[in-house]
């Protein structure tokens, strides 16, 4: 009985991680598909808010599971914390929510390379499509955490906020066949 456990929670275990691969290879589909690259998105924010991004990220749309781009800004001089959405479609923006943060979490993030410039980074290392970039803060370091798309499957790496130094870090493979 417990070894029929075991491989029921491997069988789980697989199969969860080959749907986890299949939505990032379906997720890099659709970013190849769209009108409005990742790159462009962080541009089309960045100019139009003040502050820095912090986050972006693929999603589906609730009401009709298309793709919606969505990023998080800092705007240090109001303290908030502003979360909008990009049709890759059309570029278009949509306003989703304001917070109010607190700067100590962000660190040298203020001071420090911007997302763009990270993402930029971590692709002259790993060449792929963008998946997700997030602003992270661990045992002291502020850094972008940054999942790429690439012919072998996911692959992440570290950006430091300070020095703008790209580490890969260990993946998980899944290909696009």
């Amino acid at each position: 009985m417990k070894a029929l456990k075991e491989i029921i929670l491997g069988l789980y275990l697989v199969s969860t991680a080959a749907l986890a691969g299949q939505d990032s290879v379906i997720t890099s589909l659709a970013i190849e598909k769209a009108q409005v690259k990742p790159e462009q998105a962080m541009e089309i924010v960045s100019k139009q808010y003040s502050g820095k991004l912090s986050e972006f990220s693929v999603d589906d749309r609730d009401h009709d599971h298309k793709m919606v781009y969505e990023l998080e800004v800092v705007d240090q001089t109001r303290g908030e914390k502003i979360e909008v959405s990009v049709d890759p479609d059309t570029g278009a923006i949509q306003e989703q929510e304001r917070d109010r943060f607190s700067s100590s979490k962000y660190g040298s993030f203020f001071n420090g390379i911007t997302l763009e410039k990270a993402v930029a980074e971590a692709k002259k290392m790993i060449p792929g499509t963008l998946l997700e970039a997030e602003l992270e803060h661990e045992k002291g370091v502020v850094f972008f955490e940054i999942e790429l798309m690439t012919d072998q499957g996911v692959r992440k790496v570290i950006v430091d906020v300070e020095t703008g130094k790209p580490i890969p870090v260990a993946t998980r493979n899944f290909h696009k066949d």
